[in-house]
C-alpha cells in the first residue's frame, strides 16, 4: 500500500515537470487579442508629427515682438557746421596723430636690426660682468637698466608726434569741410576736406580740386567699415560739387614722419592702401550730370 502511494507521487511530481519544461506558446498560435499592442500599430504617417506652423508660432496676445536693435544707436554721415561736432572732430584728428607715436615706437623696438644691436650689447654687458666677478643681482639690475634706457630713447626719438597733434587746431583746418559720422551723439570718425580752384576754372565756370587734409575714425571703432564709408561719403560731396578730382593732401595730418625711412615701412604701406582706395572710389562712383 505505501509502496502504490509512492508510485503514484513520484508519477504526478514527473507530470508537473513536463508542463513546467515545455516551451511558451508561439507567437503565431497566439490570438490576435492576446498579443501586444505596439506589434499591431501600423507605422507612423510622415504627416502625424509635431508641424510647426505658422499659427503656433503667432503671439496670442497680440503683442509685437521686440526689435533686436531698439537700443542701438544710429550711424549718420554729414557735413559739420555746428562748432562742437567740429571741435570733437578736429581731436580725433590730434589723437590719430599722437597714436603715430606708439606705431614709430613699435617699429624702433621690433625691427631686425635694432634689436639684433640689443641683444648683442646686452649679452656683451652680461658677459663683461661676469668675468668681472659680479653677481647675477648686479647682472640683472644692468641688463634691466639698459632695456629700460633703450625704451626711453624710443620715446624721446618719437616725442615730435605729440608736438605735430598739439598743432592741430582751427587755424590748422581752415576753411575746410567737416564730413563726420556719428554713432548716436558721439563723432567716431571724420574728413577734412580742402577746396581749391581747379587747372579747368575760367571767369564762367568754376572748377574745385578736393584735398583731404584729414581722414581718422575713433581708435575703437576702426576696421568696421567707418573709414570706407566716410570716403565713400566725400567722393559723393565731390561728384556733387563738381569736383575735378579728390586727392589726399601731400602735407595732410598723418603725413609726417619722424624717424628714417627704414622705419615707415607700415606708415607708408597705410598711405598707399589709402590712396589707391580713394582713387578706386573716384573710378567707380557715378559723377553727377550737369544740367
Amino acid at each position: 500500500m505505501l509502496i502504490e502511494k509512492i508510485t503514484a507521487f513520484f508519477g504526478s511530481l514527473r507530470t508537473n515537470l513536463r508542463l513546467h519544461a515545455s516551451p511558451p506558446p508561439s507567437p503565431i498560435s497566439t490570438p490576435n487579442s492576446m498579443r501586444g499592442s505596439a506589434t499591431s500599430l501600423p507605422p507612423p504617417s510622415p504627416l502625424s508629427g509635431p508641424v510647426d506652423s505658422v499659427m503656433d508660432t503667432e503671439n496670442t496676445d497680440g503683442v509685437t515682438p521686440e526689435d533686436p536693435l531698439a537700443g542701438v544707436p544710429e550711424l549718420s554721415s554729414y557735413l559739420a557746421t555746428d562748432d562742437f561736432e567740429r571741435m570733437e572732430a578736429l581731436k580725433l584728428v590730434a589723437d590719430s596723430i599722437a597714436q603715430q607715436r606708439n606705431a614709430a615706437n613699435r617699429a624702433l623696438i621690433f625691427h631686425p636690426l635694432n634689436m639684433a644691436v640689443m641683444i648683442a650689447v646686452l649679452a656683451f654687458v652680461g658677459r663683461w660682468l661676469t668675468e668681472k666677478g659680479y653677481d647675477w643681482l648686479m647682472v640683472g639690475s644692468t641688463v634691466l637698466g639698459i632695456l629700460m634706457a633703450g625704451l626711453a630713447g624710443c620715446r624721446i626719438w618719437s616725442q615730435e608726434y605729440i608736438l605735430k597733434a598739439e598743432g592741430i587746431n582751427w587755424a590748422w583746418a581752415g576753411d575746410a569741410d567737416f564730413l563726420v559720422t556719428k554713432f548716436g551723439d558721439e563723432v567716431i570718425g571724420a574728413v577734412l576736406i580742402e577746396w581749391v580752384s581747379g587747372e579747368s576754372r575760367t571767369k564762367k565756370r568754376k572748377a574745385w580740386r578736393g584735398l583731404i587734409k584729414a581722414w581718422t575714425v575713433k581708435l575703437k571703432y576702426r576696421g568696421k567699415g567707418v573709414g570706407s564709408g566716410l570716403l565713400e561719403d566725400a567722393v559723393k560731396e565731390a561728384k556733387k560739387k563738381g569736383a575735378e578730382s579728390l586727392e589726399f593732401d601731400d602735407d595732410h595730418a598723418n603725413s609726417k614722419r619722424v624717424l628714417p625711412r627704414m622705419y615707415n615701412g607700415a606708415f607708408d604701406r597705410r598711405e598707399a592702401k589709402a590712396r589707391e582706395q580713394l582713387q578706386d572710389l573716384m573710378e567707380t562712383s557715378p559723377s553727377r550730370k550737369r544740367k
